[in-house]
């Protein structure tokens, strides 16, 4: 799966399709219930950010339901406040604007895939709840652990699902930041772990301290043709177009913090 998306790096320049970036939010890590939080959600390749995600989902789900995002354009990102409520267990929900590739842009074979890109974010408060939330929409990174008090050490179990079913794919784990550091510590490049996961089933040791972003990336063997929600910011297509596509390469996102 990963050898797809090297391969449109090599045609398109690391500039065109963000090699290294993620979907990913920014949040303190120790969150209590009554409180107020800043966020900073990005699509770049650290805790600095890089590009304002163009997202079509931003939401919160929290014990007592679901809530809109309010954010703001900070340059290199997307900002906002949060209310904590009750102790539980509360999720960002992220979704960008799905676009598409074709390599015959560039003259080439292979064919053409549509790109959704989708990320959460895990804010345990309290007990934490179940953060195993599921919407049976999409790919989903969905943890298979209890993610409140998570530490260095621990074991992270969690699945992969495209549309609620297990799906094969590529996975990494990178720490963008220390506990308590304000500074970017990682970039995307230098990931903690990495492998493949046949059946969708990410298992690993956290080997380090810090807020972790899990990527995961699948190819799903649909072809189809998709309408595009957005222009395309080199051209190719414009929003309303109705375009076809070979395959479907979508990529998921889970940030979460680990403690000492």
């Amino acid at each position: 799966m990963r050898r797809l998306y090297l391969a449109m790096l090599m045609i398109v320049g690391a500039g065109s399709l963000a090699s290294g970036h993620m979907l990913f939010a920014v949040y303190p890590e120790v969150v209590v219930d009554g409180s107020r939080i800043d966020l900073f959600i990005t699509y770049g390749h650290d805790a600095g950010g890089d590009v304002v995600p163009d997202l079509a989902v931003s939401r919160l789900i929290h014990p007592r339901g679901i809530d809109d995002l309010v954010l703001r354009d900070e340059g290199r990102g997307l900002g906002g406040t949060v209310e904590i409520g009750d102790p539980g267990c509360y999720i960002l929900d992220l979704q960008m604007e799905t676009t598409l590739f074709d390599q015959a842009w560039f003259g080439l074979g292979g064919g053409s895939s549509l790109l959704p890109k989708s990320g959460r974010g895990i804010i345990p408060v309290g007990a934490g709840g179940d953060c195993g939330f599921t919407s049976g929409d999409g790919l989903e990174i969905v943890p298979q652990v209890d993610m409140s008090g998570i530490k260095l050490g621990d074991r992270l179990r969690a699945q992969a699902l495209w549309n609620g079913a297990e799906v094969g794919g590529d996975f990494t784990g990178a720490v963008l930041k220390a506990p308590g550091d304000l500074l970017t510590v990682k970039h995307a490049h230098e990931y903690e772990v990495e492998g493949a996961a046949y059946d969708g089933r990410i298992e690993f040791d956290l080997s380090k301290p810090g807020l972790w972003v899990v990527s995961f990336e699948a190819t799903i063997s649909e072809s189809g043709t998709w309408t595009a929600t957005t222009d395309d910011p080199n051209g190719r297509y414009r929003k309303g177009d109705r375009l076809d596509y070979d395959r479907i390469a979508p990529s998921a996102y889970l940030t979460f913090w680990v403690g000492r």
